[in-house]
């Protein structure tokens, strides 16, 4: 079961009323969305996995009324928000990375844990033609080494990826069992040098332009807010809080979550969440 991260942080500093407007980048299944319009304000929310918009609208039946929801990429947050009539927001909450619901699917590639699932990782196959297993079996060695420098280092980076072209030419690259067992080859003494959740990060950020998507939404997000408003990112790994560093510029607080939560949620571990106030 999937369970919101920083919820109690989020709500305590958004200072809610009926009167606030909020936008929820990634609204996911609906959890933070769900207790900010519990509080009576209004939520656009974002969401670019239809499977997931889906969910939501079942979760959120009951605030149907405080809630609109935008099918989109929050690349470009600041179209949809024009087109739904929502500019000059209170706040906006991006909530990093993917969900326990897309490891649960099996079917979509998210997770080691089912071999014979083919590697997928699109998050909106509507939009994204190209699949985590086209990446493996077409990119160049540079371009392999640039898609999986953002979570493995030197030498197992260069390891690894002599391992995928080394593989890639007796067999396509179809399922997650077969990259597992490559990643899992990278080994030392019987060993894996490589912790499977880093490799399967890497591609799926790949496949999704990640990185290049928050990039690209940060700026827009923030020229939405009111004066005073609020700017809040939930991230949890490196290189997404690389990015919300630099364009926070060492403004902003970080708040990570209490020993208590991540005692209750694993997931939390490695989430931190940045606020930037708009001056």
């Amino acid at each position: 079961m999937h369970k919101s991260v920083l919820v109690k942080e989020i709500i305590d500093s958004l200072h809610i009323n009926s009167q606030s407007r909020i936008i929820d980048a990634t609204l996911g299944a609906g959890g933070h969305t769900q207790e900010i319009v519990k509080r009576g304000a209004k939520v656009l929310g974002v969401e670019t996995d239809p499977k997931m918009l889906e969910i939501a609208r079942k979760n959120l039946e009951s605030f149907k009324d405080r809630v609109i929801f935008a099918k989109g990429n929050f690349k470009d947050i600041d179209s949809i928000a024009k087109n739904n009539n929502f500019e000059k927001v209170d706040a906006i909450l991006f909530d990093l990375g993917i969900s326990s619901f897309h490891i649960d699917d099996f079917k979509r590639g998210f997770s080691f844990r089912e071999r014979e699932s083919l590697l997928d990782m699109r998050l909106d196959p509507d939009s994204l033609a190209l699949k985590g297993s086209d990446l493996l079996n077409t990119l160049r060695e540079d371009q392999l080494k640039e898609l999986f420098s953002v979570s493995i280092t030197e030498p197992d980076l260069s390891r690894l990826v002599r391992k995928i072209i080394n593989y890639r030419i007796q067999n396509l690259i179809k399922t997650v069992g077969q990259f597992k067992e490559i990643v899992d080859s990278v080994s030392s003494r019987g060993r894996s040098l490589i912790p499977s959740t880093l490799a399967f990060m890497a591609v799926r950020i790949a496949v999704n332009s990640e990185l290049d998507v928050l990039s690209q939404a940060l700026p827009k997000a923030y020229s939405l807010l009111k004066k005073d408003g609020k700017l809040l990112i939930i991230s949890f790994h490196s290189g997404e809080d690389s990015i919300v560093k630099k364009f926070f510029k060492k403004e902003g607080i970080l708040i990570i979550p209490t020993k208590e939560e991540i005692d209750e949620n694993s997931r939390a571990r490695s989430a931190k969440l940045r606020i930037l106030t708009k001056t």
